[in-house]
């Protein structure tokens, strides 16, 4: 792998990114993505935009997904080329950018009609460009707060809601399970593997008292 340091992630949760973490190979993953986002050329760039309204279809009452700042976003959640590609969404420099380039000028170019028909071409092929690009666009969008105003604005059930998603999980809460805590959970309480599952006959049950 690169002999290089490895990159730091965002330093919004970690005054020292190099502890606790920080590295991007190394512990849990930063919230916010990388320090240094993954850069992407003009071409590029207008394909992520063009890929974000074609998810996100553009409408008067919301925020368009190319006007919220998505490629940046995009960036931070990119291995970059040379580490390991080890985090969610599992997109690596190199290969989500040759994604990119096969899509090229001419999707960007596109209208909504035949970008929405090699969305879908890709969705079919199970191409995992299609399901990195998927979440990066969902991920990214609901993360702006500019599509939380709009969530409570427009959204009667939606009035309360404060907080994007978390391309992570909870990790503030959330214990990486590991031997030690396994063994700790089997000292208070059960823990069965799922291959150790078995079906039990409930036939014989009466259901009515």
């Amino acid at each position: 792998m690169n002999d290089a340091p490895a990159p730091f992630g965002a330093p919004a949760e970690t005054a020292n990114p190099g502890e606790a973490g920080g590295f991007f190979e190394t512990g849990r993953p930063r919230i916010g993505g990388l320090l240094d986002p993954v850069r992407f050329d003009g071409t590029q760039t207008a394909v992520l935009n063009a890929v974000a309204d074609t998810i996100i279809p553009p409408d008067p009452r919301w925020p368009t997904a190319s006007e919220v700042g998505l490629v940046t976003f995009v960036g931070r959640y990119v291995t970059p080329s040379g580490y390991r590609n080890k985090h969610f969404p599992f997109a690596e420099e190199d290969e989500f950018k040759a994604g990119l380039d096969r899509l090229g000028r001419s999707f960007a170019d596109g209208d909504a009609d035949a970008r929405t028909e090699a969305i879908g071409a890709m969705e079919t092929a199970g191409d995992p460009l299609f399901e990195q690009l998927r979440a990066l666009v969902y991920y990214g969008y609901y993360s702006r707060p500019v599509v939380t105003l709009a969530i409570n604005r427009n959204l009667p059930a939606g009035r309360d809601y404060h907080g994007p998603p978390l391309p992570y999980g909870y990790l503030q809460t959330t214990e990486p399970w590991d031997e030690e805590l396994l063994t700790q959970a089997q000292e208070n309480g059960s823990y069965l593997e799922t291959a150790d599952v078995v079906r039990v006959d409930l036939s014989q049950l009466s259901w009515t008292t």
